[in-house]
């Protein structure tokens, strides 16, 4: 397919989405397989940069200074949570939302609602490969990236209805319905290929639910201050928080159905 095709098409940024998202997803691949311990150096790595974009995003004061006692102060609590058995250290991950709320310039509420968000998706993330293995990994990070190709390709090829222009003009409705069915494929192929219950269709249906509501949540706090990206560090994709929103979402609604449930061993 021609340049110019693509650009016709509004794929003309997919080259270079295509390789940082291979990228990603090589380096990624790595930690999870590694083991524990690179898989938790990598989640400690993304909590860094996440809050400091979150900082960015919430209007929040950009100084220096400001901006590196959030960042270490991340990094030493999700430290002592991840390599230690202490009990308290699961009350130290809500220092770096404090923060983010006392550092805040408008809404400190919000501000701190967003850090327990952060938070609690990526202390699921942690909890299922250390009681849940790879397989829970890879099922919960599939039904998100494939409802987000999804409805890349399907929302810029039909297009169609917006479904909510003032917070995020470029999604669709084609889109959108596009990323459910793909989740709910991923979870269907799971079922086959692992003799998983036929509650892990529904789960990922209610998985991409909420990482689509992930994906609106951070691009609410973009328009909010005029911001397109949460950030440039990602080529062709803008910041981490660009990217690791829907799986945000996705890990609050596992985090949820754990504690409802209090387990997944009926699917999975």
């Amino acid at each position: 397919m021609s340049k110019n095709l693509l650009k016709n098409l509004k794929f003309s940024d997919l080259y270079l989405r295509v390789i940082s998202a291979l990228v990603m997803i090589i380096v990624a691949v790595m930690c999870i397989y590694l083991g524990t311990f690179s898989y938790t150096l990598l989640l400690i790595f993304l909590s860094a940069v996440i809050f400091y974009e979150a900082n960015g995003l919430l209007g929040s004061k950009q100084k220096l200074l400001s901006e590196i006692i959030l960042v270490l102060l991340t990094i030493v609590c999700f430290s002592i949570f991840s390599f230690s058995n202490v009990i308290w250290g699961y009350f130290l991950l809500v220092i770096p939302a404090i923060f983010l709320s006392f550092n805040a310039t408008n809404n400190r509420i919000m501000s701190f609602f967003t850090g327990i968000l952060i938070i609690l998706a990526l202390m699921t993330y942690f909890e299922l490969k250390l009681y849940f293995g790879n397989l829970v990994i890879f099922w919960l990070v599939s039904c998100v990236a494939v409802s987000d190709i999804a409805g890349y390709f399907i929302g810029r090829l039909i297009g169609g209805p917006k479904i909510w222009v003032l917070i995020s003009p470029n999604k669709t409705w084609s889109g959108t319905i596009a990323g459910w069915i793909a989740a709910s494929l991923i979870g269907f192929i799971f079922m086959i290929g692992y003799d998983l219950d036929l509650q892990i269709v529904l789960l990922s249906f209610i998985v991409v639910i909420f990482a689509q509501a992930g994906d609106f949540y951070e691009s609410w706090l973009k328009r909010r201050i005029g911001k397109k990206d949460s950030s440039k560090l990602i080529p062709g994709h803008g910041g981490f928080l660009d990217r690791f929103d829907g799986l945000i979402g996705g890990a609050i609604s596992v985090k949820l159905y754990l504690i409802f449930t209090g387990s997944l061993i009926l699917v999975f």
